[in-house]
């Protein structure tokens, strides 16, 4: 199909990022965030195929395939397919997604706003999976039916055609350019939306991919969001949570789009220290710490030369996108960039534990830039499986307990703490520069740049049999092992890094030596600990204990009371926000006070508040266990899964059908199951938080 998009802008300098509207709409949706973007961007707005100005071919049956060639086509003509940062809204993300996914050169970054999608069965994650089926199922069937009305019924066309004549409709939705036609409609919704297949796409996409979906979107499996990662696993999902969030995403929240979009746009590694004059050397520091580890060396090198310490991808003060793997490759693109806008077109390497294998692999690149490399505590792996499993057994150590990298930093982010709550680099680090390295051919590549290994004896990291097979792919190379050292004698020891960078040079600084732990491990383990061990885990686990008592009907109550508060409380201050937009504040500001007065009136009035809270409760019980059991024999075929979905939909549906008789004992088995629930909810988050707190505390430590 050679048919071309209608360009509607194309404005601005820089990288080129084109943005692609939802179905209904046209270009003139994206005018506010176009505008702001246009300041770090060449800004491309088009009308997608059969929308707008766009063609529409009668023989077109709006495929993904079709979406993709007609925009490519466009993008050529223009010269707009490199460094190409694409963004879609709603069903203009199935387009970008297509496209990505047909044509993956070229692309930096796709950005997914608002994007339905349905995986199938066994595709989506367990935990959800009952009401992410009859979500799916519903919303499908719907899709069918709008089908279905909008090909050949003259009663929806003639609907079609009153809604094409409104201005508030047009206004609404942002297609201020755009003629509805129930066949594109029809077409668009069937292909692009009810039988996209999301799951196929997105695992060929290779650019960096954020995803951006408000908690109260409609058109969103919420339950399935994360399951996304088992076909992108390092999508960047983020569930925004305000008060007019909902699938007008765009329309709504112009400027947060835009901030969203620009964190990414940041190209370049934080340099800590440029000093001196003379030969560059280039200090890289190790995982899970900054460019400050080498802070106690810098002044007596830069009495010799130009030094320059850099804060690695995802460390420090540099950029940490949460979109990409954090590899080696990643690692060398981001600090050559760098490099160059500083001007350094030859230089020294010198690497510590992780930094050793970025200047490794920079070198295997980029042999004619370096004049030599110094690897410190390098933790080089065999490509044998199993040999590289008993090698990072100690790197291991970092992910003992599966959660807690999360917990801890929702822990850190609810204190402040940005520097510990960025836990994903490290992680990912060790599973694809660490784990993934392909030292062996890296050596090779960069066989004729002088090398010098160092390592401590005692250095559970280093395997130093592997270290001498591979220092024998370069053509001049030392091999040092230091007795009694540990992985990190750099900073324990600085004057034998001194020793190996600079040789016999006489030195006005002599460095200090520090210490991994620093002093107020203690006070800052019982500081970031308190909030987290005494407030939530310890909330869950007194709450579970008091339902035992006979103090369950006013924690009940009292619970409902603060939770319909603390809901009217939220919405007051989104309304805040609001405070310009006339009868959108005035709404949301008296659903807040209603809501608030509704939690007052709760709590003044205990018996009114327990009868509530025991219908309430019943009664979600009994739906979950209704939707359980339609789910497991309308639409399951695992035997294993069906069989759990009966035997917990059915008691839940059993227990309330006789809460609602009025059996007392069904009352009090579902109290105390809920006790039950909460008291090891408690205890489990304590126990992730106190392992999660000392392991991320140790991780995210850096030497500043």
């Amino acid at each position: 199909m050679n048919i071309s998009l209608y360009v509607r802008q194309d404005v601005g300098k820089g990288n080129p990022i084109v943005l692609l509207h939802g179905i209904f709409a046209d270009g003139t949706q994206w005018e506010k965030i176009a505008k702001l973007l246009r300041k770090d961007y060449r800004v491309i707005v088009v009308d997608v195929l059969g929308h707008g100005r766009s063609p529409r071919p009668k023989d077109a049956q709006y495929t993904p395939d079709e979406h993709a060639t007609a925009l490519r086509n466009a993008l050529v003509k223009i010269k707009a397919t490199e460094n190409l940062t694409v963004v879609g809204y709603s069903m203009g993300g199935a387009v970008a997604l297509s496209y990505c996914s047909k044509y993956p050169e070229g692309i930096e970054q796709l950005y997914l706003i608002s994007t339905p999608f349905y995986l199938k069965p066994d595709q989506m994650v367990a935990s959800q999976y009952a009401n992410s089926l009859l979500f799916t199922k519903v919303s499908q069937a719907s899709f069918r039916v709008i089908e279905k009305l909008l090909h050949g019924n003259k009663t929806t066309q003639k609907l079609v055609a009153r809604a094409d004549r409104s201005k508030m409709f047009h206004k609404m939705i942002g297609a201020n350019d755009n003629t509805l036609d129930t066949n594109v409609m029809n077409l668009c919704i069937k292909n692009m939306i009810n039988e996209f297949d999301f799951a196929g796409h997105i695992s060929k996409v290779t650019a960096p991919t954020t995803f951006y979906a408000g908690k109260k979107d409609l058109f969103i499996v919420q339950g399935q969001l994360y399951a996304l990662k088992r076909f992108s696993p390092y999508l960047d999902i983020n569930r925004l949570d305000v008060i007019k969030v909902d699938h007008m995403l765009v329309q709504n929240l112009p400027k947060e789009i835009v901030r969203l979009i620009t964190t990414n746009r940041v190209r370049l590694l934080h340099v800590e220290d440029d000093k001196g004059d003379g030969d560059v050397l280039v200090l890289l520091h190790g995982i899970e710490s900054s460019a400050g580890y080498w802070k106690n060396l810098v002044p007596a090198l830069a009495e010799h030369r130009r030094v320059i310490t850099i804060d690695l991808l995802g460390f420090g003060q540099s950029p940490k996108p949460k979109n990409i793997a954090y590899s080696l490759e990643n690692q060398v693109v981001w600090l050559d960039r760098t490099l160059d806008s500083l001007g350094v077109r030859k230089m020294t390497l010198a690497g510590h534990s992780l930094g050793s294998l970025v200047a490794l692999a920079y070198a295997a690149k980029y042999p004619q830039k370096v004049s030599s490399v110094t690897m410190f505590s390098p933790v080089l792996l065999p490509e044998n499986v199993e040999a590289k499993k008993l090698s990072v057994r100690a790197l291991q150590q970092l992910n003992l307990v599966p959660d807690s990298s999360y917990l801890y930093a929702q822990a850190a982010q609810t204190l402040g703490d940005d520097r510990l709550s960025n836990y994903l680099p490290g992680t990912r680090s060790v599973e694809n520069a660490i784990n993934l390295q392909h030292c062996i051919d890296l050596a090779g590549h960069a066989a004729s740049v002088e090398t010098h290994f160092y390592y401590g004896t005692y250095d559970p990291l280093v395997d130093a049999p592997f270290v001498e097979l591979v220092a024998k792919e370069f053509r001049r190379k030392t091999v040092t092992a230091l007795p009694k050292k540990n992985h990190n004698f750099p900073i324990f020891t600085p004057e034998i890094a001194l020793q190996a960078l600079d040789g016999d040079k006489p030195h006005k600084h002599k460095p200090k030596r520090t210490s991994i732990i620093p002093p107020t491990f203690v006070q800052q383990i019982s500081r970031l600990a308190v909030p987290v061990l005494l407030g939530k885990s310890a909330f869950y686990f007194l709450a579970g204990v008091l339902l035992f008592t006979s103090l369950a009907p006013t924690i009940l109550t009292l619970g409902l009371a603060s939770y319909v508060i603390y809901q009217g409380y939220k919405i007051l201050r989104g309304a805040f926000s609001l405070k310009y937009e006339g009868l959108s504040y005035l709404s949301y500001f008296g659903l807040g006070l209603f809501t608030i007065a509704t939690g007052l009136m709760l709590y003044f009035r205990p018996t009114l508040s327990l009868k509530i809270a025991v219908f309430t409760t019943v009664g979600l019980i009994a739906l979950t266990g209704l939707v359980r059991i339609i789910v497991a024999l309308a639409w399951t075929k695992a035997k294993r899964l069906k069989r759990s979905l009966l035997w917990t939909g059915v008691p839940m549906v059993i227990l309330s059908i006789a809460a609602f008789a009025g059996s007392i004992k069904s009352v009090y088995i579902i109290v105390y199951a809920i006790a039950v629930w909460l008291i090891v909810t408690g205890v489990k988050f304590w126990w992730y938080s106190m392992g999660a707190l000392i392991m991320a505390y140790i991780r995210g430590y850096n030497s500043r």
